[in-house]
């Protein structure tokens, strides 16, 4: 039973996706296909994929395969009559909810688009002419996505906005945590700079643990004398993470720029979102208990703490 639960493990941890895949596809003048397929070494035990093509085109030459820099590489070339793939769909079956997805590459004679497709999307349309407004809209997702699903950011951000005492100084701190991951999420992105993941998660845990304890102390400290300070050092380290995430999924290199800026206003708007639906909340809470929240807000802070301690812990281990 044991070596049954040991040999079954890599398919339970890797059932989905955990990187992004791709496929170019480019059509010649004569219909001809030549489509190569890049999916991450990383998703070797993930649910396969099967990528459907209209019922008139047809495969001429075998699949090739390779590894190449990370990457499961498969090339084939197809044949799609006299009709081409203009104003037809292509749509894949297999992707489950939580894969990152398969971003689609097409240039033909007439069109050049591309796609990021999901468990709810999965399929591309070959007509029109949308492809920077698709990908945009595809890595703003992402973004989104990602930071409400973050929770160790999530956390972080939570712990400055009960740290603020003002709106103003909570303007202030989460304008300078934006500012700074932004700028490391571009810099390791393109990079300009890189640091080793494990140490990266360790010091982002280490830095919400930090805010934990800042709010269980009552006098007036240095952190909350500067706090858009101390959220620009730590929001450094965030943006680290944010790339970790961004590398592991993919970027089209021809489209760098427009992803890369996509995902970040994803972000942005995932974390206004965020801080939103906190400070609705409590609101509710100072109305629902008429008085002082301290009793509730010391529980929340140890929660904070807590797991944060538990995720610094964990993540050494790993080094």
């Amino acid at each position: 039973m044991l070596k049954f639960f040991i040999l079954f493990i890599p398919f339970m941890l890797f059932g989905h996706q955990s990187g992004l895949s791709y496929i170019d596809i480019f059509e010649n003048r004569s219909h001809q296909l030549n489509i190569t397929y890049k999916k991450p070494l990383q998703d070797l035990y993930a649910n396969s994929i099967r990528i459907n093509y209209p019922s008139h085109c047809f495969t001429i030459q075998k699949e090739t395969q390779e590894i190449v820099n990370g990457f499961i590489i498969n090339r084939y070339t197809m044949q799609c009559s006299t009709k081409g793939l203009l104003g037809s769909r292509i749509w894949i079956e297999g992707l489950l909810r939580n894969d990152k997805g398969l971003l689609v590459h097409y240039k033909g004679p007439q069109l050049s688009k591309k796609k990021l497709l999901r468990a709810t999307t999965p399929f591309i349309a070959l007509e029109g002419k949308s492809s920077q407004i698709e990908l945009f809209r595809s890595y703003l997702l992402l973004g989104i996505e990602h930071i409400l699903l973050g929770y160790d950011h999530l956390l972080f951000v939570l712990a400055l906005v009960l740290l603020a005492k003002s709106t103003k100084k909570l303007l202030f701190a989460i304008t300078a945590f934006t500012l700074a991951h932004s700028l490391t999420l571009a810099s390791a992105i393109l990079g300009f700079i890189n640091i080793p993941v494990g140490f990266i998660e360790a010091m982002i845990a280490l830095s919400i643990l930090f805010l934990a304890r800042e709010l269980l102390i009552s006098q007036i400290t240095l952190t909350k004398k500067h706090l858009a300070v101390i959220a620009f050092i730590f929001g450094l380290l965030h943006g680290f993470g944010f790339s970790n995430v961004l590398k592991s999924i993919g970027l089209p290199q021809d489209e760098l720029a427009l992803s890369l800026f996509a995902f970040n206003v994803g972000i942005e708007i995932g974390q206004l979102l965020f801080i939103v639906a906190v400070i609705t909340l409590l609101w509710l809470l100072k109305r629902l208990y008429k008085g002082s929240l301290e009793k509730l807000q010391t529980i929340i802070v140890y929660a904070i703490g807590i797991t944060a301690a538990f995720w610094f812990i964990e993540r050494v281990m790993l080094f």
